[in-house]
């Protein structure tokens, strides 16, 4: 997916599913497996890891994102952002075509302004083994999903979470 595009308001999804969404990501903490207590989920997110961006609502009311991967080097494994060439330093950019999605709750609802976190998404329609880990990977690691999206014509699940599971983010440079 690269990075998840752009967001707006949708008017269709009630504001009970939105309710129900936030208080489902409250009573799970908003965080994601911890290496010690969910080694098999996190070995699993290692092997086989979902689409994982940093999404954020600025006071502007626009949604920005970058792009995080695990990787592997001399000091461990650890989740680092990838910044693409355009990309300021930091790696946010502004993704203005996510309404696009079909967020369902809504994306724009659910985020709070300078308050980043993290959407994870896996397909929701498994068609292949390679769908089925990925999802199961989402699932294990950060939760079960808390909603739906679109992207080129095939359902999506994503799950928001304030923390990346399993393993630390490594150092911004």
């Amino acid at each position: 997916m690269g990075a998840v595009s752009t967001v707006v308001p949708m008017v269709a999804a009630g504001s009970a599913q939105v309710i129900g969404s936030q208080v489902a990501m409250r009573q799970a903490g908003g965080t994601g497996a911890s290496k010690e207590d969910n080694a098999d989920q996190c070995d699993q997110l290692l092997r086989v890891p979902p689409g994982v961006e940093e999404v954020r609502k600025t006071k502007d009311g626009l949604i920005e994102s970058r792009q995080w991967k695990i990787s592997e080097n001399s000091g461990g494994t650890a989740w680092m952002f990838v910044r693409t060439k355009e990309a300021p330093k930091d790696g946010w950019q502004p993704k203005p075509g996510i309404a696009k999605l079909l967020f369902n709750p809504p994306l724009y609802q659910m985020l709070e302004p300078a308050k980043p976190e993290y959407l994870a998404y896996a397909p929701a329609d498994v068609v292949n083994v390679s769908d089925s880990e990925q999802f199961d990977s989402m699932t294990g690691a950060f939760g079960s999903g808390v909603g739906t999206f679109k992207w080129h014509g095939r359902p999506y699940s994503y799950v928001l979470v304030k923390e990346l599971p399993c393993f630390k983010p490594a150092p911004e440079k």
